[in-house]
């Protein structure tokens, strides 16, 4: 079993840090080659063995709008400048497989705020 943590950029800004383990011996020697010397996303170095992708689960680490939001005057409206943003917003779980069914990676891929960036990818400052 191997461990691999990679960030996932757009520019110089981090959209997700993925936390791979996985089985080498399952991985052509190519692949793991290109695992250990490179910082290649782990699905991209694997993509030649047509995995299939078994998400266990999908959590959210934030809520955009507060509790209660829905029962409140129109007027009583956060405005977008007093919205905080978490560092963290979203996990997801998966489970990679071949096709034959043999599982041979587990990832967790936890999305910054970065991901709700404007198009200029200006990175958000976090609470």
């Amino acid at each position: 079993m191997r461990y691999r943590r990679v960030r996932l950029l757009c520019g110089n800004v981090v959209l997700s840090e993925a936390d791979n383990w996985y089985v080498p011996a399952r991985l052509t020697p190519a692949m793991n080659k290109l695992l250990d010397t490179t910082d290649t996303p782990f699905g991209r170095a694997v993509q030649p063995l047509h995995f299939q992708r078994h998400t266990i689960s999908a959590e959210l680490l934030w809520q955009l709008l507060p509790a209660g939001w829905e029962m409140k005057p129109a007027s009583e409206s956060l405005d977008a400048h007093e919205l905080c943003f978490p560092a963290q917003v979203l996990r997801h779980r998966a489970l990679l497989t071949l096709p034959d069914g043999t599982p041979f990676s587990e990832v967790v891929e936890t999305y910054t705020s970065s991901v709700l960036a404007t198009a200029r990818l200006e990175p958000i400052r976090p609470c």
